[in-house]
């Protein structure tokens, strides 16, 4: 799938325009076939543009709708989507008001709509060529690198322990304090292998017994890093591991993980546990455990906001105490209004509640020096301020950081 910033893109998307003016339609097609996508729908009825969406929800990738329409205006037309779980994204192009298009993103999450964001009319070629850099950002960001790997081959992976934990830290821009290492996961390679069998990241099993063989591996190897990482930078550096929803929703949970902690001689106070907003969190049994874990004295993580349904109220219900937002709003946040409007709403969240505030993905020195201009207080991670590393070229890297901060 395509990354690039400019020109045309190799993803074959489907895209739906809905808008009562025709020259508009006309407008967006036209960008779209110049920059590659040809399957595009236009609609001058909201009505008749549901009608044919709901026959086959899944057929559509990404819907561009006006807010202010004659019969079906564009808040019913998104209530709608939401009622029959569209599962693409929706991008609102209005020349309404911001205030108008903000509260249409808040109700779009109470909906289960994914809203990726807003274009202002009259509607520009960049604008487009940056929404498609967002989409193929958010696809990319939520494939599921297991996607063709065999239950069995990952088995096999985990039985001859070729697990091997990298490590990414989260740093406060302002300061360029490190404050924790995010563990991911790396197959390392057989020494006989097919062309498939390379070392790939791994993010899902497909089964709770495989997820906990995975993270048991993962935080035995990473304990031990922890203590060169410690001596190498700060005896205060913390691990951030991920636990799925599907663990998650396992009421065992919290006494399954802290026994694999004790096990290993880690303590809550040496974990921030990080927890996917994918999927909607209003599982009881997800929610039971997550107050459980933060009862037990872990520090959570709200990871990947902006890519699931968590709408800004449910944040001041949720026992967390970091927020992490996801590669997509972070793209191009310099140019990119709503999500400059996404971010300044969660920073009065974490304002109000004490929290931490995490950008990821970033990448570009133009998203650094926005954030660091706007957001005094927030972390950031990504491959600007550092590549998913080893344990030995973790340490180097802490310890050359470790050097900066005695000498500034």
């Amino acid at each position: 799938m395509s990354n690039q910033r400019h020109g045309k893109v190799t993803a074959k998307y489907r895209v739906v325009t809905v808008d009562d003016s025709p020259a508009v339609s006309i407008v967006l097609q036209a960008m779209f076939n110049q920059l590659g996508i040809k399957d595009v729908s236009s609609y001058d009825d909201a009505l008749k543009a549901f009608q044919d969406i709901e026959k086959s929800p899944c057929l559509y990738d990404l819907i561009l709708t006006d807010l202010s329409m004659p019969g079906m205006d564009g808040m019913e037309f998104i209530r709608r989507l939401g009622r029959i779980k569209y599962p693409g994204v929706v991008v609102i192009v209005s020349e309404m008001q911001p205030e108008v298009i903000n509260l249409a993103s808040q109700l779009a999450r109470q909906h289960n709509v994914h809203l990726l964001g807003n274009i202002a009319k009259p509607v520009h070629m960049e604008d487009v060529q940056h929404l498609l850099h967002k989409l193929d950002c958010l696809r990319s960001f939520g494939d599921d690198p297991l996607a063709n790997v065999s239950e069995l081959s990952l088995l096999d992976a985990i039985s001859h322990n070729r697990v091997t934990p990298l490590y990414q830290p989260k740093i406060t821009i302002a300061s360029g304090k490190v404050n924790s290492l995010e563990v991911m996961s790396y197959i390392m390679p057989r020494t006989s292998m097919t062309q498939n069998d390379d070392g790939y990241f791994v993010g899902v099993a497909r089964s709770n017994e495989l997820l906990n063989l995975l993270t048991f591996q993962l935080i035995e190897k990473s304990s031990k890093d922890l203590i060169y990482f410690r001596k190498a930078y700060s005896k205060n550096l913390k691990l951030a591991i991920n636990l799925h929803p599907t663990q998650l929703a396992d009421l065992n949970c919290p006494d399954k993980f802290s026994l694999i902690l004790s096990l290993n001689n880690l303590t809550p106070s040496d974990v921030l546990i990080e927890i996917s907003e994918h999927q909607p969190l209003n599982d009881k049994h997800v929610l039971e455990t997550i107050n459980r874990l933060k009862m037990r004295g872990f520090e959570l993580s709200l990871d990947d906001y902006g890519s699931g349904f968590t709408e800004g109220q449910q944040l001041y219900s949720l026992p967390v105490d970091e927020i992490k937002v996801c590669e997509p709003l972070i793209t191009e946040i310099e140019q990119d209004y709503f999500s400059q409007s996404v971010l300044h709403s969660l920073d009065d969240i974490a304002n109000d509640r004490n929290l931490k505030l995490v950008a990821v993905g970033v990448s570009r020195d133009e998203e650094l020096e926005y954030l660091q201009s706007r957001f005094p207080a927030i972390q950031a991670q990504g491959s600007l301020i550092c590549p998913a590393l080893k344990r030995d070229d973790m340490i180097l890297w802490l310890e050359q950081k470790h050097k900066e901060t005695l000498l500034s």
